[in-house]
């Protein structure tokens, strides 16, 4: 349609052009007096044609115009549209591909994380399984050797002092001393506590042992409140071990 009207346009300009060499010729072969009213009709009917083929023209350049900017919107709104989905389609692949490579790598971390927990635990039980033993051989070893003590002190109260078993005893307390390590802290106090209110007695039976009844009457002052030391130490250390 549109180049019908360019061609119309186009035939019309012809058209006028021809009318107006038409008319040219026509004025050079008249009478004199003629020229004038011929150049006029001929100016007349060149500008009617040439209107009609401005008006053609025109007509036709704004179609043109108009289909241009169609074309151009179309082509736009296509380039538009295929620009999103493009975006769109990259912007899912992306995320795709980055929610794979996250669940990878979490799924990676999770498992290190598990087999190293997992290492961990089995050397931490390895570790503990021999550290159990030990540990129940010294809390054995610290009350061994107050009850040896305990049992050397205890002969005061027959009137006794039988230094070789203290002696005995007294050592046997420093060798248990080395084993206190793997104890608790407390139970560690409670040890040297014991062993050095047994210390005390034993000094102040050196000092009683030549006197008449010195012995049963430092145990009848001291022994009661000594027992129930022993006690309280024996239940602490049995309930440590029970736990």
């Amino acid at each position: 349609m549109i180049f019908l009207g360019y061609l119309l346009a186009l035939i019309l300009l012809a058209l006028g052009f021809g009318i107006l060499a038409s008319g040219w010729t026509t004025i050079q072969q008249a009478p004199l007096l003629d020229h004038k009213n011929l150049l006029s009709l001929a100016q007349i009917a060149t500008a009617f044609v040439g209107a009609i083929a401005a008006a053609v023209l025109t007509a036709t350049v704004g179609r043109s115009n108009e289909f241009l900017r169609a074309r151009l919107a179309d082509s736009v709104n296509a380039s538009t549209e295929k620009l999103k989905a493009d975006l769109a389609e990259s912007v899912n692949a992306s995320t795709e591909n980055l929610k794979a490579e996250l669940a990878t790598s979490v799924n990676a971390s999770t498992e290190n994380l598990k087999a190293e927990l997992t290492r961990s635990g089995d050397v931490f039980r390895a570790e503990l399984n021999q550290l159990a033993p030990r540990r129940h051989a010294a809390y054995h070893a610290i009350w061994a050797a107050l009850v040896q003590y305990f049992r050397a002190v205890q002969k005061f109260e027959a009137g006794v002092f039988d230094e070789a078993a203290l002696k005995a005893a007294e050592k046997a307390c420093e060798d248990a001393g080395g084993q206190a390590l793997l104890v608790d802290q407390a139970d560690d106090d409670t040890f040297h506590d014991f062993w050095q209110e047994m210390n005390r007695l034993r000094e102040l039976g050196e000092e009683k042992r030549e006197l008449p009844d010195g012995l049963r009457t430092l145990w009848r002052n001291e022994g009661r409140a000594l027992g129930n030391q022993y006690h309280d130490v024996r239940q602490i250390f049995a309930d440590r071990l029970r736990s």
